[in-house]
């Protein structure tokens, strides 16, 4: 049986970026796309009626059409589509249940990140709540290559399930680096040692051939770098990876790169790929 990809819309521009993504990934690997659309005000409503005469006129509308231009692009593809009268969160979560779907490719924010059904909050909803996993798209055009990885890591077994779920749904790994924070009070030899033990048994574990690691500590009297996603955020940076792989007990790190740093002032965008593996 064909695997599927769902991928929600709410016809923005950012969303768009997902599908593409999606669908180049699709044609690819041979999989199908669910697109899917949950209705809101703005998505039942023309600019100029006052009330709706047909209350999913213009999102069905909508959806055809993206349907139709992704299928300009994509002319091989399989796609179905759905709208959907459930709140985004629930709606995806019932899906994941659903052993058609394979994985879910998103947006990180829908048209405004100040006013949008998929920002933030609701990403993280969905990927901590999504029985399949979740992958999350940044707000720009991204090339659905990537073959060198970045897997934030707390030695954890559940980690090697991310990176195999990873290599199953999207391709091999050419390249790994592995990158662990650590704060004040941990003799750095210690978790160098750690690191380098955990980058062998993966290395043994799987078929990548390369495997990096980085081990970043925080020093409390750096004002510049105070907080662990302040310090990982700039190790991705200068790896600068393909994808980042996120793995259960890491969300909560992922959750605060969405919000503004408290130190600096500054938001933290999602600038790469970010593979969630399921609960």
């Amino acid at each position: 049986m064909k695997m599927t990809i769902i991928v929600p819309t709410d016809f923005s521009l950012n969303a768009r970026y997902a599908a593409e993504y999606a669908c180049e990934l699709a044609n690819a690997k041979d999989y199908s796309i669910h697109l899917l659309h949950c209705y809101t005000s703005a998505s039942v409503l023309d600019d100029d009626d006052q009330e709706p005469v047909e209350p999913t006129l213009k999102a069905d509308e909508l959806i055809q059409e993206l349907k139709d231009e992704l299928m300009d692009l994509f002319p091989n593809l399989s796609i179905t589509l759905e709208c959907s009268r459930s709140l985004i969160v629930e709606k995806l979560t019932e899906l994941s249940h659903n052993n058609d779907y394979g994985i879910i490719i998103m947006g990180a924010s829908g048209e405004s990140q100040h006013k949008s059904v998929y920002y933030g909050s609701t990403t993280l909803a969905v990927a901590s709540k999504s029985e399949i996993p979740v992958l999350v798209i940044p707000n720009e055009p991204t090339k659905a290559t990537a073959k060198q990885i970045a897997l934030l890591t707390n030695f954890k077994p559940e980690e090697l399930d991310t990176l195999k779920a990873y290599m199953k749904w999207i391709g091999e790994v050419d390249s790994l680096t592995l990158i662990h924070v650590f704060k004040d009070g941990q003799k750095q030899q210690n978790v160098e040692d750690t690191l380098n033990t955990w980058s062998f048994n993966i290395r043994e574990m799987s078929s990548i051939g390369e495997v990096h690691s980085i081990a970043e500590q925080i020093h409390a009297e750096d004002d510049n770098l105070d907080t662990v996603p302040e310090v990982v955020y700039n190790v991705i940076s200068k790896v600068n990876p393909d994808m980042i792989l996120v793995t259960p007990s890491r969300k909560t790190f992922f959750e605060r790169l969405f919000k503004p740093s408290v130190s600096k002032a500054i938001a933290l965008e999602l600038s790469k790929p970010a593979f969630f593996e399921k609960v």
